[in-house]
């Protein structure tokens, strides 16, 4: 984690946001206080629902496989086959016996025969026995399971609509504070342009990269790159200057800070990664015959067969597919295996990554190009649920991603 200092230099005319439970956007946050804390509740609850309509579909699948096994035992045509069958092995061990066996095998299959007689006779009893108790118990379960469907569909009903309504505040908050923002830092603004000099930077300076960026979706700003972009570039400055600045604005501690704005970066990642959206290797022998999309698919195909990319240049977990399944993936995408350069053998097939990268900041200037937060919570989906205390303070944060630019701003170069 980086070392974060105290605080960083402010500029002239520069004022910190009010702390986050104040100001004109305390009602604002109140309300999405209480509203994501029902919505939590319902969730919890709708959970509790979903898993008694689990087990109770799991207790009716046991009874009724319960009750189709005690239905062979009983049934006197297979009993009458089974004892028939035992009495069959007891004249062939007769046989032997008399053919030269000892009286040893002779007792031997007289007793075989009278345990498995024994076993057939103690199964149809205990199927007897319990067959009315597994009847009931299946007829109460099928009476009772539609009220649990019901009461289960109610709940997660319930809890949809509480989680919107707790998005529908975090949205009303967000623009609350982004505009209370603009009004605070307007005179910080004219005062930066009568002292330029003392213009407060947007990430703390940065030592020279070893070797030039790759292509990337940018905002691109006055003074370079956009904070967003230099996060999810892994930029440690950027990530730095970022959580000074809303420890400053909200007041929470900057590491916690600093470990949400970690998790947003990695949950925007995998995302693009799940998405596929890849840019592969120039000259690369296999990834050549494909188009960009195509080779999407691909990947798509290859992940549900279980078989998906790390987003660094191997296999997830180590497990490889073999030509036989990477067949089956360009089959499911409408390709010929035949018609195509496979890796040549089992290594080609385990570095069939080497060189490919995710295309991160592409994949979030198409998917929320301006980081509306509505937007961004749809697109990452359930990973969204664990940054609850980031969207609680999006309108101060997202101000400092996109500093001053359009939702155009945000594309491809």
């Amino acid at each position: 984690m980086v070392d974060v200092p105290a605080r960083l230099p402010q500029p002239p005319g520069y004022a910190p946001a009010p702390p986050l439970g104040s100001g004109p956007c305390g009602p604002a946050r109140a309300e999405v206080d209480y509203r994501c804390a029902e919505a939590e509740r319902l969730s919890q609850a709708a959970a509790i629902h979903v898993q008694r309509l689990r087990e109770a579909k799991r207790i009716l699948a046991r009874a009724q496989a319960q009750r189709d096994t005690d239905a062979r035992v009983r049934d006197r045509r297979l009993l009458s086959d089974a004892k028939e069958n035992a009495r069959r092995a007891y004249r062939e061990g007769l046989t032997r016996a008399k053919s030269g066996g000892s009286s040893t095998d002779l007792q031997d299959a007289a007793g075989e025969w009278l345990r498995e007689i024994n076993r057939l006779n103690r199964q149809l009893e205990l199927a007897d026995r319990r067959a009315e108790d597994v009847a009931h118990q299946i007829v109460e379960l099928n009476a009772a399971l539609p009220g649990i469907e019901l009461a289960a569909d109610a709940a997660r009903i319930s809890a949809e609509a509480a989680q919107v309504s707790c998005v529908d505040a975090r949205r009303a908050l967000a623009a609350c504070e982004e505009d209370a923002a603009r009004q605070v830092r307007a005179p910080g603004a004219q005062a930066q342009a009568a002292h330029p000099q003392a213009a407060y930077p947007q990430t703390a300076p940065r030592p020279p990269a070893a070797a030039p960026l790759p292509p990337a979706a940018t905002v691109v700003t006055a003074t370079g790159p956009a904070p967003i972009s230099l996060l999810l570039r892994g930029d440690r400055q950027a990530l730095l200057g970022l959580t000074l600045r809303l420890a400053e604005e909200t007041g929470v501690e900057a590491g916690r800070l600093q470990l949400l704005l970690l998790e947003l970066r990695q949950a925007i990642a995998a995302r693009a990664l799940e998405d596929g959206a890849l840019a592969f290797p120039a000259g690369h022998p296999f990834w050549t015959q494909f188009s960009a999309d195509t080779g999407r698919q691909l990947t798509v195909s290859l992940g549900r067969l279980g078989y998906a990319f790390d987003g660094r240049d191997g296999w997830r977990d180590g497990r490889a597919p073999g030509l036989r399944e990477l067949a089956m993936a360009l089959a499911d995408i409408g390709h010929d295996p035949r018609s195509l350069r496979r890796p040549a053998g089992q290594a080609a097939i385990d570095g069939l990554w080497q060189g490919t990268r995710v295309l991160v900041e592409e994949w979030l200037a198409t998917a929320a190009p301006d980081l509306s937060l509505g937007r961004l919570i749809d697109v990452l989906g359930p990973r969204a649920s664990r940054l609850g205390e980031l969207w609680d303070m999006w309108g101060r944060l997202r101000p400092l991603l996109l500093p001053g630019a359009a939702p155009a701003d945000f594309a491809p170069r």
